[in-house]
C-alpha cells in the first residue's frame, strides 16, 4: 500500500497493517521507520474504487520525516483479472535535529533550523494488476520532487535546499500450488530505484495449509532477510523478518529487524434486497 496506490481497494476486504522497522542495529544514526495503512474498496456509480491512507514515521542520522499519503485507485476487470490505476497524494513534515558542531560560525552547508520542520507536497503514480495468482505492481513516488526549503533564525529561506527524490518500483510475485494441497510456493521480485542507485529484491515463500508461511529474500549485495508469519482465522496476521548484512555494514551493525501486525475484515456493504417465500430457498 505505502509503495502503490494503485493496490487501494484490492481484494474484498478492509487491510490495516502497522510494521516497524529497526534497520542496521548498533550502527550509529540508525534508520528507524514505523508505517501505518489502511485501504478499502468501495463501490461508486457502478463502477469499483479503492481508497488509503498511510502514515510513516521515519529517522535517519539527523534527519526525522514524518509523512501522510492519501490514495485513490480506480479498478476495473481486465483479462479475467483486476485492475487498479491509482494516484496518491503526499504530505510530508522534514527536519534535521541533533547538536551541530560548526568550523565556521555561518557554515551555509548547516541550516540554522531553530526547530523549524518544512512541510511539503509531492504525488504519487501506480498500477496494480492481480489475476488469478499472478500480481504485477509499477508504480512511481515523489513524482515532482518537490523541494524542501529549511528557514534560519530569522525565518528566511536559506540558500542551501533539499529534496525527495523521484523513485520508481517494479514487483512480481506468483502463488504457485504443489501437489499436496497443504503446500504452495510465492517466488516474487522487487525492483526499487530513484535513477541513482538500484536494488533488487528476490525472495520466495512457502505456505502452509493457506496460514503459516516462511521462507527467504535476498537484497543482492546488501542482506539475506529470513521470514515467517501466520494468518489467522480471525483475519490477524503476524509476520516478523531479520536481515543478515552481507554488505561491508556487517562490521558495524548485528542486522536489521522487522515486526509486522495486519488485520483484515469486511463490513458486508452489499445487501442482499431479494425476498424469498419459501423456506427451501433460505
Amino acid at each position: 500500500m505505502y509503495y502503490n496506490p494503485g493496490y487501494a481497494g484490492d481484494g474484498n476486504d478492509i487491510e490495516a497493517k502497522i510494521l516497524v522497522r529497526n534497520q542496521w542495529m548498533g550502527f550509529p544514526g540508525q534508520p528507524n521507520t514505523q508505517t501505518f495503512n489502511i485501504d478499502a474498496p468501495f463501490k461508486l456509480f457502478n463502477h469499483q474504487h479503492g481508497a488509503g491512507l498511510s502514515i510513516i514515521n521515519d529517522k535517519i542520522g539527523n534527519y526525522s520525516n514524518v509523512g501522510l499519503n492519501i490514495s485513490y485507485a480506480y479498478r476495473r476487470s481486465l483479462a479475467q483479472g483486476n485492475l487498479g490505476i491509482g494516484i496518491g497524494l503526499n504530505m510530508t513534515s522534514s527536519g534535521l535535529e541533533g547538536t551541530w558542531v560548526k568550523n565556521e560560525e555561518n557554515d551555509p552547508s548547516i541550516p540554522e533550523l531553530g526547530g523549524n520542520k518544512p512541510f511539503i507536497f509531492d504525488f504519487n503514480l501506480g498500477i496494480f494488476y492481480r489475476a488469478d495468482n499472478l500480481y504485477l505492481s509499477i508504480s512511481s513516488l515523489n513524482v515532482n520532487q518537490t523541494n524542501i526549503k529549511y528557514l534560519d533564525e530569522n525565518g528566511n529561506v536559506e540558500s542551501n535546499t533539499n529534496f525527495f527524490g523521484r523513485s520508481v518500483f517494479l514487483s512480481t510475485g506468483y502463488d504457485y500450488q504443489l501437489a499436496n494441497p497443504l503446500f504452495s510456493i510465492q517466488p516474487g521480485a522487487f525492483i526499487a530505484s530513484d535513477f541513482a542507485s538500484t536494488q533488487l529484491s528476490i525472495s520466495s515463500l512457502v505456505t502452509y495449509n493457506k496460514r503459516f508461511f516462511g521462507g527467504l529474500s535476498y537484497k543482492v549485495t546488501d542482506a539475506l532477510i529470513f521470514i515467517a508469519g501466520v494468518d489467522l482465522p480471525s483475519g490477524i496476521q503476524v509476520a516478523v523478518s531479520y536481515d543478515i548484512n552481507t554488505s561491508r555494514i556487517i562490521k558495524s551493525s548485528f542486522g536489521s529487524f522487522e515486526f509486522m501486525v495486519g488485520y483484515k475484515f469486511n463490513l458486508d456493504m452489499d445487501k442482499d434486497n431479494r425476498k424469498f417465500k419459501s423456506v427451501r430457498f433460505l
